[in-house]
């Protein structure tokens, strides 16, 4: 869902180009229409880049509710109406509808709530997307998967696991015998207006 944002500079407050600008206002009202009003969007979005390539047109927006921050992507591409050349912005369908988020818990609260949801866990990150269609404020995380090894490691093998272990910052190294297996991979949101917490189930190769 802590979360690494990446935050894109809007170019040092340089002055927008007006196709630049056109890609902002149309991404704004895109978000707008999702459900919320001109205010709320003032208060809770802020711009962090543009991009206007041929390749790459882009808007990068930060949505910011109580302590939470996550980062929107909205992909703009076109359809041709005649000799006009229309935008469409992903925003509409990466977002979903929208409704102005006012209050949240805390990310103590959240925290606790995610454990108690799936136990130990890792790389948790705060995301806002849609859930059956309406845009959601969640905490996001993976179960740390503690796997057993199948029979008794060697001394020499469990000093290298730990040595590796240490090195890479986790807990446990799977043993030798579950190489090459996939591993069931168990996911925890944290509705960050509800605390309502919901499981799911992924897969990782090793």
């Amino acid at each position: 869902m802590s979360l690494v944002l990446i935050v894109f500079a809007q170019a040092d407050n340089r002055q927008l180009t007006a196709s630049e600008q056109t890609l902002v206002d149309g991404s704004k009202q895109a978000i707008i229409e999702t459900g919320i009003s001109e205010s709320y969007f003032t208060t809770h979005f802020k711009l962090l880049n543009v991009i206007d390539k041929p390749s790459d047109r882009r808007v990068v927006w930060q949505f910011s509710v109580d302590q939470y921050q996550a980062v929107l992507n909205d992909a703009i591409g076109y359809y041709t109406d005649g000799a006009r050349r229309v935008n469409t912005h992903s925003i509409a369908k990466s977002l979903g509808q929208t409704t102005e988020i006012q209050r949240t818990i805390s990310r103590a609260r959240a925290l606790r709530l995610m454990k108690s949801c799936i136990g130990n866990f890792e790389n948790p990150s705060v995301e806002y997307g849609p859930v059956n269609g309406r845009a959601e404020l969640l905490l996001v995380a993976d179960a740390r998967n503690r796997v057993e090894s199948k029979s008794a490691r060697e001394p020499e093998r469990e000093e290298r696991e730990k040595r590796r272990a240490i090195a890479a910052g986790t807990d446990v190294v799977e043993s030798e015998e579950d190489e090459g297996e996939i591993k069931p991979l168990l996911l925890g949101a944290i509705n960050l207006q509800t605390g309502k917490c919901t499981k799911g189930a992924g897969t990782i190769a090793p």
